[in-house]
Parts: structure tokens; C-alpha cells; sequence
């Protein structure tokens, strides 16, 4: 950000304890400055524009350099002369503030430009007593605190104008940037509005993107108040409820390097959408998102829903779900708790072990045969035939809707079923 600073900021409002001799040759030395007019201007914009670079780029300086200086040069020095113009000097040193932060110049060049300002008419001060003979210059060392006090309180108004600005203004973007992300995530967006967000949100319109959705536990789990950095993905961050939706920008980055990046920590679990085309797409990825995110069984759990699909058909019909469980393992809900718990770990494990006995048998730490007696019994308790491909399909999703959804759920099926009057279909 280019500025102009305010140069009469060095001067001492209102003297304050300066007095005598010291004041009188102060007060001659900025009349002849005003006098000066625009060779006074001159010499502090080439003093800004040789020690402060920003402002010596054609492109970054403010095209208003000039006639900033010399207003700002004008009202300090008249208000030097004239304690009553104070007022000037501050209404003037804000405005400057809050015109540089909406211009975007940075605040850090702001303020060396300031200090450049006020430095140059100093030595101008002390060059027109000793060249024209206004007094003995050794005087004014008596109000230079005085100057360099109130050249550090102008520099302070400045900084908390252009503050007060950025500070709105980031506010207000933010909230845009908002309502933005929540409308493109929860509707289908028409066109048009698709188009305006790319701009706003500077994304492209037909770009690869995915969503993660990040769920707190309470009470402990806590989301981040920031969207994560992942090397070459751009994450734009929205808060709903006790979750965060993060939506990616994956350029020509797999999705495993958004899954890579991201941490699920202490009671935080996540779910990450398929990659969408366009932005018109990530409210469908906001779904499934969504339903990724449910199929986690435990804090500290990242979920695919690419990698997870089953479940992802499971958890988005929870009602037919329970009653696919219920259908085909309700024999096994009439066996006591602990009894039912070891069969269906063995048949979980069985299924998980590509069907070997065996591999099943050594990471269940038991023998061989004791899990093959716990299979033909489960096998005479439900009526399924493990060896038939369907029979095999229906148990493999009930044992999924079981462990996703909880033996209450499918309970409950049981006894709505029940209380119905609803017969029992082997």
C-alpha cells in the first residue's frame, strides 16, 4: 500500500513545554516552510520515493503522493503556528489512515513513508535557520522531543484508522465468504449465482473439488478455529453447528493428499466426499461428506466415502438398514448378549479373512476348528448358507448395519415388529 504520509506530524502541537527563545525561532522556521509551498512538497517526495522503494514503483505509489504530502505539510505546520488546528492535523492524519487501508497498501509502508515525511521537513526546519539565518539551531534541540512525541502520536492515529478499516472490511469479507460457502454447499445454485461465487471466492468454476466434514464429540472434542494447510490445495472454511465443512480446491491433487493432510484429533471425526466437478457440485459432495462422516466408528477416524460405499448406502436409509438386520440375523438377537457378541466376531473376522478359517482362526488366537464349529452354528441359528454367493451378500451388509447402526436400532425393528402384529417371515 502506497501512502502519503502526514510531515507536519513533526511538529509539536501546541508547543507544550517548549517556550522563549527556543519557540519564537520554531514558530519563524515553519512560516518560512509555508512559504516554500512546493519545493517544500518536492523535497519530501523525493525523500519518500529514495528511502522507501514501495513508493518509488511507478505501479505501487499512490497516484495522490503529492498532493497528500502537501496537505498534510499545511495543516501541520499551520497547526504549529496555530494550536487551534490541531483538530485539523488529526481529522486529517485519520482520514489518511482509513485511505490507504481501502486502497490495500500496506500499513508497514504506510508508516515507514510517515516517519520518511517527518524526517525531511525536520532537516528542512533546521536547513532554513541555518540558511537564512533565522536563529541559532542549536535552539531547537530544546523542542525536538516535543516534535518527535507528537510525530509518534500522529504515527499511531494512522495506524489505528487503518485498523479500524482492514479490521471491517476483513470482517465484512468474511461474512460474505460465509454466506457464500453456505449457499453453494446446502442448495443446488442456478448458474448465474454459481458464477458470481467463482469470482468472489477467485475459484474456478469447473474445477476439481471434495469436502471434508469435520464432527466434534462433545463434550470434549473441539473443531479448529482454522482451515488446515495442505501443500497445493486451497481449503475454504465454513462452520455449521458442531461441525466444520472445509471445502477443497484439489487442482490436479489426488484426494489422497487432502485425506493425508488433514488430523482428526482427540474427539474429532472426519468424512470426505468423492471428487466432484464444478462448483455447482459441492452441495452433492456436502453429502456425502456427510454420510462418510457417519460411517465413522471411533474419534480419531478419517473416512473415504469413495472407500466406503456399503456403509455409505447403509447409513443414508438407516429405516430399511435395521430392517435388512433385522430380516436376516433376528434369531441371533434371542441369544444371550455375550453368546451373540463371539458369533458375530467370528463371522466378521471369517468374512474379513478373504473366508480362511484359518487366517480367521490366528487373529481370533483360537484353533482352526473353533471357528468352523462357530460358523455351521451360525449357519443352523440363522437358515443361511454360507457357500450360497446371495445368502453371503445379505449377511455381509445385515453384520455392516448391525456394527454401523448398534443392536438397538435393530431391536427396535424387532419390537415395532412385534407390537404390529406384523408375522415373522423366516
Amino acid at each position: 500500500m502506497h501512502t502519503s504520509p502526514v510531515p507536519g506530524s513533526v511538529l509539536p502541537h501546541g508547543h507544550g513545554a517548549a517556550d522563549g527563545a527556543p519557540l519564537q525561532l520554531f514558530d519563524r522556521a515553519c512560516r518560512r516552510l509555508l512559504e516554500l509551498g512546493t519545493d517544500l512538497t518536492n523535497t519530501v517526495v523525493e525523500r519518500i520515493r529514495t528511502e522507501v522503494p514501495y513508493y518509488a514503483d511507478p505501479v505501487l505509489a499512490p497516484p495522490d503522493l503529492r498532493c497528500t504530502v502537501s496537505a498534510g505539510t499545511r495543516h501541520a505546520l499551520e497547526a504549529a503556528l496555530d494550536p487551534a488546528r490541531i483538530a485539523d492535523v488529526e481529522r486529517y492524519t485519520r482520514e489518511l489512515g482509513r485511505r490507504r487501508a481501502e486502497q490495500g497498501r500496506p500499513l508497514d509502508e504506510v508508516l515507514h513513508a510517515f516517519r520518511v515525511a517527518g524526517s525531511a521537513v525536520w532537516s528542512r526546519i533546521v536547513n532554513v535557520v541555518e540558511r537564512d539565518g533565522l536563529g541559532d539551531t542549536r535552539q531547537l534541540v530544546h523542542i525536538a522531543e516535543l516534535v518527535w512525541k507528537s510525530n509518534d502520536r500522529d504515527s499511531v492515529l494512522v495506524a489505528d484508522a487503518y485498523r479500524q478499516v482492514t479490521e471491517g472490511v476483513a470482517s465484512r469479507h468474511r461474512e460474505r465468504v460465509r454466506l457464500i460457502l453456505a449457499a453453494l454447499l446446502e442448495t443446488r445454485s442456478d448458474p448465474e449465482f454459481t458464477r458470481n461465487a467463482a469470482a468472489i471466492l477467485d475459484l474456478p468454476l469447473d474445477g476439481r473439488f471434495a469436502v471434508a466434514v469435520v464432527g466434534a464429540t462433545p463434550p470434549y472434542g473441539r473443531t479448529p478455529r482454522t482451515a488446515p494447510e495442505v501443500r497445493g490445495i486451497r481449503i475454504l472454511r465454513h462452520t455449521r453447528g458442531h461441525q466444520d465443512v472445509l471445502v477443497a480446491h484439489l487442482g490436479n491433487r489426488p484426494l489422497n493428499a487432502l485425506a493425508s493432510g488433514l488430523d482428526a484429533g482427540p474427539g474429532l471425526r472426519i468424512g470426505i466426499s468423492p471428487v466432484v466437478q464444478g462448483l455447482e457440485n459441492l452441495a452433492r459432495a456436502d453429502d456425502m461428506a456427510g454420510l462418510a462422516l457417519r460411517t465413522c466408528r471411533a474419534d480419531g477416524e478419517i473416512a473415504r466415502l469413495d472407500a466406503r460405499l456399503p456403509d455409505g448406502l447403509l447409513v443414508s436409509r438407516p429405516d430399511l438398514s435395521a430392517e435388512l438386520a433385522h430380516g436376516v440375523l433376528r434369531p441371533m438377537y434371542e441369544l444371550e448378549p455375550a453368546d451373540r457378541d463371539t458369533l458375530f466376531d467370528t463371522i466378521g473376522s471369517w468374512i474379513e479373512n478373504g473366508g480362511s478359517a484359518v487366517r480367521a482362526a490366528r487373529h481370533m488366537l483360537c484353533h482352526r476348528n473353533t471357528v468352523l464349529n462357530r460358523l455351521r452354528r451360525f449357519e443352523q441359528i440363522t437358515g443361511l448358507a454360507l457357500t450360497r454367493p446371495r445368502d453371503l451378500v445379505h449377511l455381509t451388509l445385515a453384520l455392516d448395519a448391525h456394527r454401523l447402526l448398534g443392536p438397538a436400532a435393530v431391536l427396535r425393528t424387532t419390537d415395532d415388529a412385534a407390537a404390529s402384529g406384523s408375522p415373522d417371515e423366516a
